[in-house]
């Protein structure tokens, strides 16, 4: 009976060893902070928000044309979003300087939206879009979100602008996301030549369009207009991201 007792007490210890060392711990919920080309000029921060929980992890980028206000205010909004899965990370204001003088870019650096690679072995014209190439690869970003403004709505046929639009690549399950976001967007509408229409192929050297073809990231850039008030466009690009989130269960 004693030995019987001591074979099932040893079992029981054995069991419990083994599920100590086979079951993975559970991580805490944090948020840190990482700095994007640090010790630059160019230096700007990236919100790192762990929910402790396996899933996704998206990239939500504001602030790529300084005089695009919207984007980089609704990204300091999305980098206080509690999630429940996955990672998110956040860089609100990409071009920080340009953000600041509230120009597109500055004058001698060029465009940042068409800085990034266009070959797979590129890796950026400057020193701030390698940085945050290189970091949509080392964190390995499932998905990525640029907000962006145009000048005009889409559906004027009088201009090339793209506002009120969202431009995914590559297909599949980016454009059924970018449908969704789509449909949340335009029922916030009345005016059908302000609906948010759907594109295809991000412009060559944006980030949204090197990301997905290099990396395999999923990638759209959110486009609201600028002849909206200040608010609506913050408010629709918060609505995007946060129908992203949904649809990937982080939320």
């Amino acid at each position: 009976m004693k030995l019987l007792y001591r074979r099932c007490i040893i079992a029981l210890v054995t069991f419990s060893l083994f599920s100590l060392l086979t079951t993975p711990p559970v991580l805490a919920a944090s948020t840190q902070t990482r700095t994007i080309a640090e010790g630059t000029k160019y230096a700007t921060p990236m919100y790192i928000i762990k929910s402790g929980k396996p899933g996704p992890t998206v990239m939500i980028v504001g602030g790529v044309h300084g005089n695009e206000p919207a984007g980089y205010k609704a990204a300091a909004q999305v980098k206080n979003i509690s999630i429940k899965s996955g990672t998110l990370l956040v860089i609100p204001n990409a071009n920080k300087r340009a953000d600041e003088r509230g120009v597109r870019y500055i004058s001698g650096e060029g465009d940042l939206n068409r800085a990034f690679p266009t070959s797979s072995r590129g890796i950026g014209k400057n020193l701030l879009s390698r940085d945050i190439y290189k970091t949509v690869r080392t964190y390995n970003v499932d998905w990525l979100v640029d907000l962006h403004e145009g000048y005009d709505y889409s559906t004027s046929r009088s201009n090339s602008s793209v506002g009120q639009t969202i431009i995914y690549y590559p297909s599949g399950n980016a454009y059924s996301i970018a449908s969704k976001m789509k449909s949340v967007l335009n029922c916030l509408i009345n005016s059908s030549y302000k609906k948010f229409q759907l594109l295809r192929y991000p412009v060559k050297g944006s980030l949204a369009r090197s990301t997905a073809q290099y990396l395999g990231t999923k990638s759209f850039i959110v486009e609201t207009c600028s002849k909206d008030n200040l608010s609506t466009r913050v408010d629709y690009h918060a609505k995007a991201v946060n129908r992203l989130l949904t649809c990937l269960n982080m939320k």
